[in-house]
């Protein structure tokens, strides 16, 4: 029998309790759908991460800010670092986990997450079959690209266009949302501090022609999204969003971005907001208009002033980096230019390729350098001057200049020139917000994670470190929208 005074002390225990539930409730926003995970984005990381959960019978939906799904992911070839695909054995290629992982490591230069890499070379395999197994075709050739030991980089038949569309159609096949035009703005947490949805804009449209669309395009129709297991941000990088770049670097606002104009930052800015740990927001991936591999047999002046400034033999990170520094220190926005001869520019490892360059117009041809110097801008005394110095240190095999290794490169002589401006981009940026090993987005305040909050692909920071190794980011955005996915169903 129950005593009066305990009744008492129950009964107000109760009615306290039942009190603070109705009042978190009533913090609650009325909400106008309901899911059980929202992905903010709908690139590769997000399809993958939508499949596996849409295929456990979870209700998911992919919301995309723009009037197209994919993201950077569509403009994208997709080639794909894989140990131990189909191609590789079929060709005999010998490869391991250790090596993959030392080649990223080495890339990273001891500013990445070993760990990180470690589960990216592992996980390669069981991503590229989860892909193929959904509809994703690859050619049977392989390639050795830069920076990798071995040739095991997988090419996406139809790019990234191809590869995204597939992996959406399979998707939305098992009863996922692919919503376009809505705008995420704002994480929803419960009183306890777990992630309950999103506040977002239907109907939004961006706006390229404003100088900050996250700030300034007010756009679209509020409503509130709730997500009973979890929030996924796979809303990729910040390579477009020029002020966001400066602020954090002034260097990287300098080069050009192949990207999706839609690659802005207010989807970190909403992680950093709602407590977030930033990471390596000022690093940035370099791509260049033509292999810099190259670059060897060419010479490169300043667009402002000329004059040779650099040795031309080198990775895209490092000849990027030279080039942007040499105009931030000339105060120039005129990016520099390469200059082959008809010897140097039939040594490519890839003339079909250059070829192509020139058939597109992105590289020109001259008969001589009065031609080629009035094109763009060039001072033509001083470029003479250069040529012949640089030829005379060929000549020598001595370049005095910047030590270029000048024993397997021949004189700038022969017309017709080539030439074309070496101009970095952008189209990858390594910062982000910091995860666990699950993907769980980690707190500021104690590096513990922020329940239901998850981040994948490009939205995360510190995993590839200085400089993600080529066709690395396709198993990576896979392998780590399978964990995340995964762990959301175990939780």
């Amino acid at each position: 029998m129950i005593s009066r005074r305990k009744f008492i002390k129950t009964s107000l225990a109760a009615t306290t309790l039942a009190a603070l539930n109705l009042e978190a409730s009533q913090n609650e926003p009325k909400w106008d759908k309901e899911f059980d995970v929202l992905i903010v984005g709908s690139g590769l990381s997000a399809n993958v991460a939508g499949i596996v959960l849409a295929e456990a019978g979870l209700k998911v939906a992919l919301i995309e800010k723009m009037s197209r799904l994919g993201g950077n992911s569509v403009i994208s070839q997709l080639d794909f670092a894989c140990v131990g695909s189909d191609e590789q054995v079929n060709a005999g290629i010998k490869d391991s986990i250790e090596l993959f992982v030392k080649d990223l490591n080495k890339a990273g230069k001891g500013f990445n997450d070993v760990a990180q890499s470690l589960r990216i070379a592992e996980n390669s395999k069981r991503s590229y079959e989860f892909v193929k197994a959904r509809g994703v075709k690859f050619a049977s050739k392989l390639k050795h690209l830069g920076g990798h030991s071995v040739a095991r980089s997988l090419e996406t038949e139809g790019g990234g266009g191809a590869f995204v569309q597939t992996l959406n159609s399979h998707f939305e096949s098992k009863g996922g949302a692919s919503l376009k035009r809505v705008k995420a703005d704002e994480i929803i947490f419960d009183e306890s501090g777990k992630v309950i949805g999103l506040k977002v804009r239907e109907e939004y449209k961006f706006d390229k022609s404003l100088a900050d669309d996250d700030i300034q395009n007010t756009t679209g129709d509020s409503k509130f999204y709730k997500a009973n297991k979890a929030v996924i941000f796979a809303s990729g990088g910040y390579s477009a969003d020029k002020a966001f770049k400066a602020a954090q670097n002034p260097r990287l606002a300098l080069a050009k971005t192949p990207s999706s104009p839609g690659a802005t930052a207010g989807a970190l800015k909403m992680m950093l907001a709602a407590g977030a740990t930033p990471i390596q927001l000022s690093l940035g991936r370099y791509s260049f208009g033509i292999p810099t591999e190259d670059l060897v047999f060419s010479m490169i002046v300043d667009g402002k002033n000329s004059k040779r400034f650099m040795n031309e033999d080198g990775d895209r990170q490092g000849l990027s980096d030279k080039i942007l520094e040499n105009m931030q220190d000339n105060n120039s926005d005129k990016f520099a230019v390469i200059i082959f001869d008809e010897v140097g520019f039939g040594s490519s490892h890839d003339p079909k390729r250059l070829n192509k360059f020139v058939e597109d117009g992105k590289m020109k041809e001259f008969q001589n350098l009065d031609e080629l110097a009035k094109e763009f801008g060039l001072n033509l005394s001083v470029l003479n001057d250069e040529v012949k110095r640089y030829n005379e240190n060929v000549e020598k095999k001595n370049d005095g200049d910047f030590k270029k290794d000048l024993s397997k490169v021949n004189t700038i002589s022969k017309a017709p020139f080539y030439a074309m401006l070496a101009a970095p981009g952008i189209s990858y940026t390594p910062g982000g917000v910091r995860v666990s090993l699950n993907f769980e987005v980690l707190a500021l305040k104690d590096n513990m994670p922020i329940k239901n909050l998850y981040a994948i692909g490009e939205a995360t920071g510190g995993i590839h470190g200085y400089a993600r190794l080529t066709s690395c980011s396709t198993p990576d955005c896979i392998s780590s929208g399978l964990i995340a996915a995964e762990h959301i169903l175990k939780a």
